[in-house]
């Protein structure tokens, strides 16, 4: 069965002959004017070293701009690595994507202009920009796996749909003791929740069953604190340096993907110096790092004594063969010449 124009490419994403396909993920790029190359010249690295098939930035792309003509000159040095070599690429908007000047609507036009870039706005009802379905297509057309992009929004005072509530948000939300992580982020709105749902059962029935995919988004989701709390049984592998930043209110996301059972991959950027992933009720869930030179890096007191050396992206490959086992691992730049 093959999907239907609404979610048709302009870069049609398909597996190799080989039946693999691979993604690249890079978040936190921060890219913003300054003379710093240095993250460009990591994303060049990455992709020769890794060969990815797609390309996907998990936020935080291009900040620090207070124009236009800024913002415009920033993405272009941004998609150069993938416009270059001709390599599909997509996105997700991160906390200091959105400014006052420059909204994610008017930056999502700037971004789909570019030849290679398929990321979608999304439904223009939906709380924020850019919550698409990306469909993998086998060599006949058909879906064998899919990669979910989603806005995890902003903070508080920054919210793209402010909440309807007459309260105070920093007191009644940010209280003394908090749950988890006593960060002001915003969460997926219930909206989005509905809509990766109601779109999940729509191409369950138009394909005859569920496919396998991996989503995406910026900041971290509240369960993440339960894969670090177990490591032995969750598996733990890699770097957890810095407090988990999830929002303290729980978005509802993971139990709607617990439950319907396609999404077996959750993964965010936005805590550059965490690393780790593990899985939590069949789900691998984690984190990419960070591969932007603009933004913090390890601490002083790193035991490697290298504030530069998590940079990085995350690599996931999937096979035709079995594509509800997706397999990933850091992909480190290492030192720069």
């Amino acid at each position: 069965m093959r999907l239907p124009e609404t979610y048709r490419l302009k870069c049609p994403l398909t597996l190799r002959e080989d039946g693999g396909f691979r993604i690249l993920m890079m978040s936190d790029a921060h890219q913003k004017p300054g003379d710093d190359i240095r993250t460009i010249r990591a994303m060049n690295l990455l992709i020769d070293r890794t060969k990815p098939d797609l390309v996907m930035l998990g936020g935080d792309n291009v900040c620090g701009c207070g124009t236009e003509g800024e913002f415009e000159e920033q993405l272009a040095r941004l998609a150069s690595p993938m416009e270059e070599r001709k390599i599909p690429w997509a996105h997700v908007y991160g906390n200091h994507d959105q400014t006052d000047k420059l909204s994610k609507a008017w930056q999502q036009m700037r971004y789909e202009q570019y030849p290679h870039c398929v990321s979608k706005a999304g439904p223009e009802e939906l709380p924020g920009c850019g919550n698409f379905f990306l469909p993998i297509l086998d060599q006949n057309g058909e879906p064998v796996f899919g990669v979910w992009g989603i806005d995890s929004q902003q903070d508080w005072k920054t919210q793209t749909v402010p909440l309807s509530y007459d309260g105070d948000l920093y007191w009644d939300v940010m209280m003394p003791m908090t749950i988890a992580s006593h960060s002001d982020y915003d969460f997926i709105r219930f909206e989005q929740v509905m809509w990766y749902w109601n779109t999940s059962v729509e191409l369950e029935k138009r394909c005859g069953r569920k496919i396998p995919s991996l989503m995406v988004f910026h900041i971290p989701l509240y369960e993440f604190n339960a894969v670090l709390r177990n490591a032995g049984r969750t598996r733990l592998n890699g770097e957890y340096n810095e407090r988990l930043s999830n929002s303290e209110i729980n978005s509802g996301i993971f139990a709607a993907v617990f439950q319907r059972g396609d999404v077996k991959a959750m993964f965010a950027g936005h805590d550059h110096i965490n690393t780790f992933e593990g899985v939590y009720c069949g789900i691998h869930m984690g984190f990419d790092g960070s591969i932007g030179y603009q933004g913090y890096g390890t601490r002083e007191n790193d035991p490697g004594h290298d504030r530069e050396r998590l940079r990085g992206g995350r690599v996931f490959d999937i096979d035709a063969g079995d594509p509800w086992h997706i397999r990933t691992e850091m992909a480190f730049v290492g030192k720069l010449d």
